[in-house]
C-alpha cells in the first residue's frame, strides 16, 4: 500500500523532500513507519526522529490525514492506504 509523507520545516530542510509517496507494508504502523523514513534517508534523520533510547522524539508533532496523532492510537496507528502523514517540527518565533 502507498501514503504520502509531507514534511515541514526542519526536516524538509534536512532531506530536501517536501512530500514523497512510498510503499509500505499492509499493517504499518506509525512507529514503523518512522522506523522506515529513517532507513530510507540516512543517520541524519534517524537522529532527527528518534531519541538515544529509540522513542520518537516528543517534540515533533505528527498528523495523520490532518489528525493529531494525540486524536488517534498514538504510535500504535496502523496506516491505511493513501493515508497522509505529516512530521512538523516544532516552530518558533515572534
Amino acid at each position: 500500500m502507498q501514503v504520502t509523507v509531507e514534511y515541514f520545516a526542519s526536516v524538509r530542510e534536512l532531506i530536501n523532500l517536501r512530500e514523497e509517496v512510498i510503499e509500505i507494508p499492509s499493517g504499518t504502523t506509525v512507529k514503523q513507519l518512522l522506523g522506515i523514513l529513517a532507513e530510507k534517508h540516512g543517520n541524519d534523520l534517524k537522529r532527527y526522529l528518534f531519541d538515544e533510547a529509540g522513542n520518537p522524539r516528543s517534540h515533533l508533532q505528527f498528523i495523520i490525514d490532518e489528525q493529531p496523532l494525540l486524536k488517534t492510537d498514538g504510535l500504535s496507528t496502523v496506516l491505511k492506504n493513501s493515508s497522509v502523514f505529516a512530521i512538523i517540527p516544532p516552530v518558533g518565533g515572534g
